[in-house]
């Protein structure tokens, strides 16, 4: 069911053009080299037009286990996604629970209030859609 969800999900996202153009991760034909050639051209450009350039690196620790659950269906209803898709999503993010497992003894339950399931399929369009938001802040 979830690789239903994603793949209608993607194909909404490309189709309404939702996502940045900068924003090359996991997505069909693209990928860290587009974004890499963008960096060199625009040192390059710099460089020959002897002006300054700027540029940030983000490296998110536990990107996955921190991703605002509030903000992903946020930013789903600002990019009009309305009915059956957007509240799958929220009761897939919705009551969940792990467990750690050490040798033979697994723990009991833990509620997940935040955060995308790691593993899972549709948490990889999920986290984009919220990095996609700080992406579009880009000047």
């Amino acid at each position: 069911m979830e690789r239903i969800v994603n793949t209608r999900l993607v194909y909404f996202l490309e189709e309404t053009e939702h996502l940045s153009k900068f924003q090359s991760g996991f997505r069909c034909t693209r990928g860290t080299v587009d974004n890499a050639l963008m960096l060199e051209t625009a040192v390059r450009d710099a460089f020959v037009t002897k002006k300054h350039l700027v540029s940030i690196f983000l490296d998110m620790d536990k990107a996955y286990d921190r991703a605002w659950r509030y903000g992903i269906l946020r930013d789903l209803y600002k990019m009009d996604l309305r009915g059956n898709l957007p509240l799958f999503i929220k009761n897939f993010l919705g009551r969940r629970t792990f467990n750690v497992r050490v040798g033979d003894i697994l723990s009991d339950d833990f509620p997940q209030y935040e955060g995308v399931p790691q593993g899972s399929v549709l948490s990889v369009i999920l986290f984009v859609i919220k990095v996609n938001e700080i992406v579009q802040q880009l000047p």
